[in-house]
């Protein structure tokens, strides 16, 4: 597979994963955003898929991975590859339409955020994308909705770092919006939620 003809890649890749071992900052088998390079992420996430390569998870995350270097077509495939085998998989489709936003595809964006959505509505982030999208295709209005039916998800039992995060890009989104206002004549006090 990927790794059977690069010896010099392979040992790398495991020099890199015992030098971690040996720092013991790694205490199970995958990564965190932001814990190491991309571009070596991507290394280990790709010889992890050599011994389990129906993990979602790590395929996934492989695919973000890729996203963030810019390697779109290669984030695209493995997003594919998770919904072969798991169409209804949530990370899979959000991260696709983050792809197909980036290509400038945005009907097509905006249909796989609104799956999404329908699969996880209390996703706040995945509010932020549709949002986005909308957007861009210059309906403001449903992008205040969408922002605003982000903030109005419950929060988890215990709110995280991430999700107050979340909720700030949804904030400052809609405060973006709101300081475009002059630009269309329709208002963005609508307060009607997207269904869920």
């Amino acid at each position: 597979m990927f790794l059977q003809n690069k010896p010099s890649l392979l040992f790398l890749a495991f020099s890199a994963f015992f030098i971690l071992l040996l720092q013991g900052s790694i205490a199970c088998a995958h990564i965190e955003k932001g814990q190491m390079p991309d571009a070596l992420a991507i290394m280990e996430y790709r010889i992890l898929l050599e011994f389990e390569p129906e993990n979602h998870e790590v395929r996934n995350m492989l695919g973000m991975a890729l996203y963030r270097q810019g390697k779109l077509d290669e984030a695209e495939q493995e997003f594919n590859s998770v919904l072969t085998l798991d169409p209804k998989n949530f990370d899979a489709i959000d991260a696709l339409g983050l792809i197909k936003m980036q290509q400038g595809k945005l009907d097509h964006a905006k249909d796989l955020f609104t799956k999404a959505i329908f699969l996880n509505p209390e996703d706040t982030l995945v509010y932020y994308h549709l949002g986005q999208v909308q957007a861009l295709l210059g309906d403001y209005q449903a992008a205040a909705v969408a922002y605003r039916t982000g903030l109005s998800r419950k929060p988890p039992v215990e709110t995280t770092p991430s999700y107050n995060q979340q909720r700030q890009q949804l904030i400052e989104a809609l405060k973006s919006l709101q300081n475009r206002q002059d630009k269309f004549p329709v208002s963005l006090s609508v307060s009607r939620p997207i269904f869920c």
